[in-house]
């Protein structure tokens, strides 16, 4: 069976192809949501089998659809091992997967739990440094960004998640992969 990797390494989720059509954005109306990704669109794209294999559509998003780096127009074939880049979201198609790799966690489609919040990179550095239990101020320092995005960043994080306190935005750091202990 063919699958979707959303992500990379530790944090990396897959998903079985086992549907003909998969539309992809942020809008929870999706089959795949990237709710934590502001900068794709809510309608982004649309993932279809074709005969010989799978092709993405582009609806129309304001940042674009890419494949290996390439723009597409309308639509594209890909084929297994390609990246494809939607907003900051890092794709692939893997062909025949027939049970996850030790590193990823199998989600379902659409409104499925997932085992966590999509995150951008800032977001899991500022999270990396919270699990750490560096002050807002130690992080910014670190990150050489200011207090009050320190605090966007830490806001943002439980929007998604759900979570509130530190020490449950610790344990997620811990959950995710983003501690050293």
């Amino acid at each position: 069976m063919d699958a979707l990797a959303i992500g990379k390494g530790a944090n990396c989720y897959l998903i079985p192809l086992t549907r003909q059509r998969l539309s992809i954005g942020r809008a929870d109306e999706n089959d795949i949501v990237l709710s934590g990704d502001t900068t794709a669109s809510r309608r982004h794209a649309v993932l279809e089998r074709i005969d010989s294999g799978w092709r993405i559509r582009d609806l129309g998003s304001s940042n674009g659809t890419f494949v290996n780096g390439v723009r597409v127009g309308t639509q594209m074939r890909i084929n297994p091992g390609d990246s494809i880049t939607i907003g900051e979201s890092e794709l692939g198609l893997r062909e025949g997967e027939s049970a996850p790799d030790p590193v990823l966690r199998t989600i379902r489609p659409s409104n499925a739990e997932q085992t966590g919040p999509v995150l951008t990179q800032r977001e899991r550095a500022v999270l990396r440094l919270l699990a750490k239990g560096m002050t807002d101020t130690e992080i910014a320092d670190q990150l050489t960004i200011s207090v009050k995005t320190v605090h966007s960043h830490l806001d943002r994080i439980r929007d998604r998640s759900g979570l509130r306190r530190r020490a449950e935005l610790t344990r997620l750091a811990i959950d995710l992969g983003l501690s050293d202990g």
